[in-house]
């Protein structure tokens, strides 16, 4: 573990001073040795959208509210993140025991929660300009927020989300989500591995049956 320690550490251009911050990062669940991921990908999830959302605030200083919000969904996004992780080969450096490889996106979060938990905002700040902010993208539109905003202006109102399932082990849930506006007939489904992505898919739905009616 110390040479791959090492080798992440090069990559990633940031020296831990306390090395279980990286192991913890780099632990998949199905290892059952009582340590995970997942509390350092919380935290990074949070981290990750405050650097993000400063930088383009910054960056883009006569910009509206709408376009910072999508280009900011767009950076913060999991397949964004998955294809992070890719070009840095990080699989390689996970530790778990399953026949599939994790989801990449969840570690580049861990990782993100690790160096800030190591060395502060301005260490953290640097590796999400490297890696994650140093390629210009499109918006991604947010149908979360395209649908509340139909559902305020047409109907007065706020969409509803609802799980209906959750399947698999802890580490390899499918999320099944709904959604509705209230005084409306029409639902939007939608599933994925996580419930962010599953009311994502879910509202993308709804909002194609409203603009049929």
């Amino acid at each position: 573990m110390q040479d791959k320690t090492k080798e992440i550490e090069s990559i990633i251009g940031h020296k831990f001073k306390r090395k279980k911050f990286i192991e913890e990062a780099l632990t998949h669940p199905s290892c059952d040795n009582g340590i995970s991921y997942e509390r350092l990908e919380f935290l990074g999830d949070i981290v990750l959208d405050v650097i993000v959302g400063i930088s383009l605030f910054k960056e883009y200083p006569s910009a509206p509210e709408s376009f910072l919000t999508d280009l900011k969904s767009a950076y913060v996004n999991r397949k964004y993140l998955q294809k992070v992780g890719e070009d840095m080969n990080l699989q390689k450096f996970i530790l778990y025991k399953n026949y599939e490889i994790p989801h990449l996106d969840n570690f580049i979060e861990a990782i993100i929660g690790a160096i800030y938990l190591d060395s502060g905002w301005k260490k953290t700040g640097i590796f999400v300009k490297n890696f994650i902010l140093n390629k210009k993208i499109q918006p991604m539109q947010n149908h979360k927020n395209t649908l509340a905003s139909i559902a305020r202006k047409q109907f007065k109102t706020e969409p509803i989300y609802e799980i209906v399932s959750e399947k698999g082990p802890p580490h390899k849930k499918t999320y099944q989500v709904k959604v509705k506006v209230p005084g409306r007939r029409y639902v939007g489904k939608g599933s994925a591995g996580n419930k962010k992505d599953a009311e994502m898919s879910a509202a993308e739905e709804l909002i194609r049956k409203l603009r049929r009616k």
